[in-house]
């Protein structure tokens, strides 16, 4: 007897048979319904909201240079913006040439709508919890340049 020349033998048994093709249909239907929906969420844009519909941002201003009141001068200059100044402080040493925002514990988009309000580009970060505000404006001798009259 020669095994080669034997038709080969369908192994699959008709059970078999009937659920190949279902399981590939179903595959292509979530595959499908992933690929919409996946689309779906891609094109749903975000709302933009104007600066007076967004939460005012919390500041420390803190006088940086040791000129006289210029805490309270800067805090004025913020009045008719979005920010809202929970206090005013002064350094331990007058050491600042630059202004700087110093991150407490806010975010990113709210340090961006603050350096876009207030023109101040420099940053860093000193995150602390317990701080009173999401960041603290340390008021340098360039002061004059953020000040609008």
């Amino acid at each position: 007897m020669n095994l080669t020349n034997n038709p080969p033998e369908n192994n699959l048994t008709s059970k078999r048979k009937l659920w190949l093709p279902i399981i590939l249909v179903l595959l292509v239907i979530v595959a499908v319904v992933l690929f919409f929906t996946s689309r779906k969420k891609s094109t749903v844009t975000k709302i933009a909201y104007t600066e007076e519909q967004l939460p005012a941002i919390k500041v420390v201003v803190t006088n940086g240079c040791g000129y006289e009141h210029l805490a309270a001068d800067f805090a004025l200059a913020l009045k008719d913006k979005n920010i809202e100044v929970v206090s005013l402080a002064e350094t331990p040493k007058p050491i600042y040439d630059k202004t700087i925002i110093v991150v407490r514990k806010g975010d990113n988009e709210d340090l961006e709508r603050l350096k876009k309000m207030t023109g101040i580009q420099r940053w860093t970060s000193a995150y602390n919890e317990f701080f009173n505000a999401a960041f603290e404006i340390i008021v340098g001798r360039d002061y004059e340049q953020f000040i609008t009259h």
